[in-house]
């Protein structure tokens, strides 16, 4: 024991203890998660680190993740084999392969903080808005899922390429060029916003796309690689507010809720249509499964607002998600949705995965704003 008391490496601990008091004094106080993580230092690692791995056309994150399964099972069986060898030093070895472990969990925690942690405790996008969120009966959701489903029909009617089933389709040669019209837009959008600004982080497609279906995840954010990643088997129409949700982690919003909005809010103002039909798309399927959740019969009602091309592009994407819902896609999802839902607890969002939902409150208080607006007009 004395002996790996005696190991250098054990100062390496420290990064563990430095981290949590990174995350207690950003909580207690926004400006400096704003000003001194977020507009600087977070900054820092975003030009830098995403100035590498965009040349990378693959996403380099996948590729680790990939290396690090296999390392996974290959150290534990290396660290099992030294031990039953090394007779009269296992307690030693197995004191130094734990000292290890804790080294690297204590760096890896360190530098998600600084690279990502801190952003969850920024201050919130909402005050760069200029409305407010007050409360909101059923009727207002009402009127709110008929004004996007308008928006849905105008913005699909733009849309001219479509499949042999007549469902939306991506009109771009490769990914490389779907994701660099992202990159632009997102650019262009967040010249509005200094918050946003100061990024060469890239979005990036995952190779293992349809796997990643199993897990209800369509995109992720990687903070060590600066990477967006974006599930590219899903139906068209999801992918660019897709890609835009994860730019928006990448420039530093890393609430869910405000992600999407930051999304929405790109792609509608985009001026792209297969931007500005997947943005609107997506806000109406948030408020549009909130009403069904609070008046089946309101929400009945304004779905048959919806028109027929809209509703292909919806039926595809059901029988896309039907495949998954197998026995093993059943336990693969259940699993990643607890993983997610901890994840987002641990870093401040209480609701979980349920904050997912709280776009509809911007949403709400966006429309109040523009009907507020036409009313004084």
């Amino acid at each position: 024991m004395s002996n790996i008391l005696r190991l250098k490496r054990k100062w390496l601990l420290l990064f563990a203890p430095i981290a949590i008091l990174i995350i207690f004094i950003c909580r207690a106080n926004s400006f400096i998660a704003e000003y001194v993580f977020g507009r600087f230092i977070y900054r820092i690692f975003a030009v830098t680190v995403g100035a590498v791995t965009r040349w990378f056309s693959f996403s380099v994150a996948e590729i680790i993740i990939y290396v690090l399964l296999v390392v996974a099972i290959v150290i534990p069986i290396m660290f099992i084999v030294h031990i039953i060898k090394g007779k009269g030093r296992r307690v030693e070895i197995a004191g130094k392969g734990i000292l290890n472990v804790l080294c690297a969990i204590s760096i890896v925690a360190f530098l998600f903080v600084v690279m990502c942690g801190t952003n969850y405790y920024r201050y919130s996008f909402k005050e760069y808005l200029n409305y407010d969120i007050t409360e909101s009966d059923k009727y207002d959701l009402y009127n709110l899922c008929v004004y996007l489903a308008h928006k849905v029909n105008e913005a699909r009617a733009e849309i001219t390429t479509v499949d042999e089933n007549g469902v939306m389709k991506l009109n771009y040669e490769t990914y490389g060029d779907f994701f660099a019209e992202a990159e632009e837009i997102m650019s262009e959008f967040a010249e509005s916003y200094p918050s946003l600004q100061w990024s060469t982080g890239s979005v990036k497609p995952v190779l293992a796309s349809k796997y990643m279906s199993y897990t209800d995840i369509v995109g992720i954010f990687i903070p060590f690689t600066m990477e967006a990643n974006v599930n590219v088997d899903t139906v068209d129409y999801n992918q660019p507010s897709d890609a835009m949700h994860e730019l928006a982690h990448l420039r530093g919003v890393m609430p869910e809720d405000e992600a999407n909005y930051v999304s929405y809010l790109a792609c509608i103002n985009s001026g792209r249509p297969d931007f500005v039909y997947s943005g609107y798309m997506m806000a109406y399927i948030h408020a549009s499964n909130a009403l069904f959740d609070e008046d089946i019969d309101l929400y009945c009602q304004m779905r048959e607002m919806i028109s027929d091309e809209v509703n292909a592009d919806l039926y595809a994407n059901s029988k896309y998600w039907d495949q998954f819902e197998t026995p093993v896609g059943e336990v693969v999802s259940s699993v990643s949705t607890q993983i997610n839902n901890t994840y987002l607890q641990v870093n401040g969002q209480e609701d979980g995965v349920k904050s997912y939902g709280m776009v509809v409150d911007l949403l709400l208080a966006e429309y109040k704003y523009i009907t507020g607006q036409e009313k004084s007009q």
